[in-house]
Formats: C-alpha cells, sequence, structure tokens
C-alpha cells in the first residue's frame, strides 16, 4: 500500500512539475495562464469561403484562437505580428483562427484582403461562441494546446513575434501529441 501511495506522489508530483514551467512560459509571453488546462469550448463556424470548421477537429494541432472586429483598433494593431507568426508556423501542427465577433462575409474579406492576411477567418455573426468564450472585450485570444485544452488566454493586444511567444509556442508543438 505504501508503495501505491508513494507512486501516486511522485506521479502527482510530477505532472505539477510539468505544469508548471508552461503556466511560467505562458505568463512570460504576456498571457494569463489557466489554473489548470481545461478543454476548450468547442463551435463551429463558417470561414470566408462558407466551409464550416470545427475547433474539435483541431485536436493534434496547437490552436492560436483570437476574437476580434474589423472595428477594433487595437486588433489591427496586433494582425500584422498575427500574421507574421501564421507565416512561421503554417507548416508546423499549428492553427490560427480569428474569429470576426458579429460580422459577415462583406465586411470581413475585403478586410482580410486589404491586409493581405492569409490566416483564417471566421464569422462568429450572432456573437454566440463570443458569448461562450465569455468575452469582455476585443481583441481577445485563447491558446489551446494539442490535447484541445487551453492552457492561456490574454485580453488586448499582443506581441505575437516576441521571444516569449516563440519558446511558448515551442514547448506547445514539442508535445508528441502534436501533428
Amino acid at each position: 500500500m505504501r508503495l501505491i501511495v508513494l507512486g501516486l506522489v511522485i506521479l502527482l508530483h510530477g505532472q505539477a512539475v510539468i505544469a508548471a514551467p508552461l503556466a511560467s512560459l505562458v505568463q512570460a509571453a504576456g498571457l494569463r495562464a489557466v489554473d489548470e488546462p481545461q478543454p476548450a469550448t468547442d463551435f463551429q463556424l463558417s470561414d470566408l469561403d462558407g466551409q464550416l470548421l470545427r475547433l474539435q477537429d483541431q485536436y493534434g494541432k496547437v490552436v492560436l484562437l483570437n476574437f476580434w472586429a474589423t472595428w477594433c483598433h487595437p486588433c489591427l494593431q496586433e494582425m500584422p505580428l498575427m500574421e507574421q507568426l501564421y507565416q512561421t508556423l503554417r507548416q508546423r501542427p499549428f492553427v490560427m483562427w480569428a474569429v470576426a465577433m458579429q460580422e459577415d462575409r462583406e465586411k470581413v474579406a475585403p478586410f482580410m484582403d486589404k491586409h493581405h492576411f492569409q490566416f483564417t477567418a471566421l464569422l462568429d455573426r450572432d456573437g454566440a461562441v463570443s458569448v461562450r468564450y465569455k468575452l469582455r472585450g476585443l481583441p481577445t485570444t485563447y491558446l489551446i494546446d494539442c490535447h484541445g485544452n487551453t492552457v492561456g488566454w490574454g485580453a488586448g493586444p499582443q506581441e505575437w513575434t516576441s521571444e516569449a511567444i516563440r519558446t511558448l509556442l515551442a514547448a506547445l508543438l514539442s508535445d508528441p501529441s502534436c501533428g
């Protein structure tokens, strides 16, 4: 019995040791770490071509899920950096989804074209997904690991090309489950 308890303590301690460095990397990147990674809320939205995409289908990939709007100046401030990050990681098991809150294709598609953004824009026309993610402002971004768990989030524009962000994403992408 003592051996089982000792093994459980070592196992739990090992998980805490693994989770602690990730939380530190999340915080160093300027994001807020979640207390305990939890499954990201699943949803399905259309992209600009009308294709329905579902978050759950992205398991095995790191997902940067960004909520924004065309009228949001801080969103526009961070989007060129998002594009740079996307171009750097697009060949990896990495997905960047920009969820346009309460906007339609007629507004979002010309915006994406004008700024030459190539990452995927999704349309949350009625704002239902934004409500499910309990947004308090724009932009808001969630970082989801290869297991489909939210590991961090941030409100406001982020420095997506910073060394701390790259280190965090490299750590997430090094998970053998990615790919």
